[in-house]
C-alpha cells in the first residue's frame, strides 16, 4: 500500500504522500485500478448504476450493515462497478445478525436489476457477489454454528490441498449434508428477500443515486448518505 502511494504521489510531481494518496491506494490494492479505459454502452453504465445502487441503498439502511465508504461505476478490476463498504471501528466478532445484513446487502445488486428490469433479465454482473454470498452462508453453517436447524454445531472441512479433502471421507452423513444445503439455500434465500422488501420500499431512493452515479461516476460516503437520507426500514426486513 506504502509503495503503491508513493508511486501516486511520484506521478503527480509531489514532494510528499499525502493521506489521499494512501486511500487512493488503499482502494487500488484493494478493489483493482480504474480501468477507464473500458468503454461500456449507455445501457450497461445504467445497469452498473442500478446495480451498485442497490448494493448501496441496502447496505444503507440495514442497522448491522457497515457504513457504505465509496459507490462507483468505473470499472475497476473485474468489476463493473464498487460498493465499498468499511466497518466504522474494527471488530474480532461477528453476530448472525451481522453476517445476514452481509448478505443481503452482497445480493442488493442483483436483486435491484431484478426489481427494475424483471427477474429474466438478471445480468451477469452479480456472479462474484452471489459466490461470496453462497461462501459466507455456508461458513456460516459449517463452521460458525450458525445454522438454524443445526444451531451450535460444527461440520468442519478440511482446509489442505485440492487432493486431500477430495480423498478425505466427510465427517457427517448424506442427511447432515442435506440439512446443510437446505440452511445454506434458507440464508441466500431469506437475504434475497430482505433485500427485495428493501428495494421496493425504497424504489425512488434507488432511483436518485442511480441518477447520481450516471451524473457523477463516483459517490463518496457523505453524498450517499445524503442522497439516500430518509430511505425506511421496512417490518417486512427485520430479522
Amino acid at each position: 500500500v506504502f509503495n503503491e502511494s508513493a508511486i501516486l504521489a511520484a506521478k503527480k510531481n509531489a514532494k510528499e504522500v499525502l493521506q489521499q494518496d494512501l486511500l487512493d491506494s488503499i482502494e487500488k490494492v484493494l478493489l483493482g485500478p480504474e480501468r477507464r479505459s473500458h468503454i461500456m454502452n449507455d445501457k450497461e453504465k445504467e445497469i452498473t448504476a442500478y446495480h451498485e445502487a442497490g448494493h448501496a441503498l441496502v447496505g444503507h439502511v440495514l442497522p448491522d450493515s457497515d457504513p457504505i465508504h465509496k459507490v462507483t461505476i468505473i470499472p475497476r478490476g473485474r468489476t463493473g462497478g464498487v460498493t465499498w463498504s468499511i466497518p466504522a471501528e474494527d471488530k474480532s466478532y461477528h453476530s448472525i445478525r451481522e453476517f445476514k445484513d452481509v448478505l443481503a446487502r452482497a445480493l442488493g445488486g442483483r436483486i435491484a436489476e431484478e426489481v427494475v428490469y424483471g427477474a429474466d433479465r438478471v445480468t451477469t454482473g452479480a456472479g462474484s457477489d452471489l459466490q461470496s454470498a453462497a461462501e459466507l452462508a455456508r461458513d456460516m453453517v459449517i463452521n460458525q454454528g450458525m445454522g438454524k436447524k443445526l444451531r451450535d454445531q460444527v461440520f468442519h472441512v478440511d482446509e489442505g490441498m485440492m487432493l486431500e479433502r477430495m480423498v478425505h471421507e466427510r465427517q457427517y452423513s448424506d442427511e447432515t449434508a442435506k440439512v446443510i444445503d437446505d440452511e445454506v439455500e434458507a440464508l441466500i434465500t431469506e437475504a434475497a428477500r430482505r433485500a427485495r422488501e428493501v428495494i421496493k420500499t425504497n424504489r425512488q431512493k434507488l432511483e436518485d443515486l442511480k441518477d447520481r452515479l450516471l451524473k457523477k461516476e463516483t459517490v463518496e460516503a457523505e453524498e450517499v448518505i445524503e442522497v439516500l437520507e430518509g430511505s425506511k426500514m421496512p417490518a417486512a426486513a427485520q430479522l
